[in-house]
């Protein structure tokens, strides 16, 4: 891809307020922007997250109340709320399992990425563990963003939620899940803030070589 049209893109991109409720993300779009989110890099790739789309009016109608009232979250096309797991003693045996696989390898052969992550895991104190796994889900909404971008497609991305609401509303406790941010996605609708010229620091006063 040409680097202009990555700018140009990453440029045309504001956080959306105003969706128009009539247009939808087709689904090979959305599904382009959850792989993009499931590629993301993660911390020893622990991948300590889950993407949740909904659809549902009614769910998201209770979620609007649990969002401050937010009309991004009833009238955008889809609703994808990203989830840190909160059982993180599990995640290093759920690395290697996956590693094993994909390698053609035994567990026992990766028992040395075991002792390495789960260390790494049991090192931390709460709440340091909870904030370095909210940190990795980040991760993988900043590159869902970024996709969504590349794909003309419209981004709302919220922290301004009750969690444990969001969380009792869609069942997640009981899957070890908690909501850490929300993306909306769809197309921009009468928002007056898509006119605003983007406002950055100066590529110089933030970018900084040494040779």
């Amino acid at each position: 891809m040409d680097t202009k049209n990555v700018v140009a893109a990453l440029s045309w991109r504001y956080a959306t307020q105003v969706f128009d409720s009539t247009k939808k993300v087709s689904d090979e779009d959305v599904h382009t922007i959850l792989e993009s989110g499931r590629l993301a890099p993660s911390s020893f790739g622990i991948e300590p997250w889950k993407f949740i789309v909904v659809t549902n009016p009614e769910l998201r109608a209770q979620m609007r109340a649990a969002g401050y009232g937010q009309p991004k979250i009833t009238d955008a096309s889809h609703v994808i709320v990203i989830a840190r797991r909160t059982d993180a003693e599990a995640l290093p045996a759920e690395l290697v399992a996956r590693t094993a696989t994909t390698q053609g390898k035994t567990p026992e052969e990766l028992d040395g990425l075991l002792q390495m992550v789960a260390g790494s895991v049991a090192s931390r104190p709460e709440p340091i563990l909870s904030g370095w796994l909210a940190a990795q889900t980040y991760i993988a909404l900043g590159t869902m963003i970024a996709a969504t971008s590349l794909l003309g497609i419209d981004t709302g991305p919220m922290e301004g939620f009750d969690p444990d609401k969001i969380a009792d509303i869609l069942g997640l406790k009981e899957q070890n899940l908690k909501p850490v941010t929300m993306l909306a996605i769809g197309y921009r609708g009468d928002d007056v803030r898509a006119s605003i010229p983007k406002t950055r620091r100066a590529y110089d006063k933030v970018v900084e070589f040494k040779a």
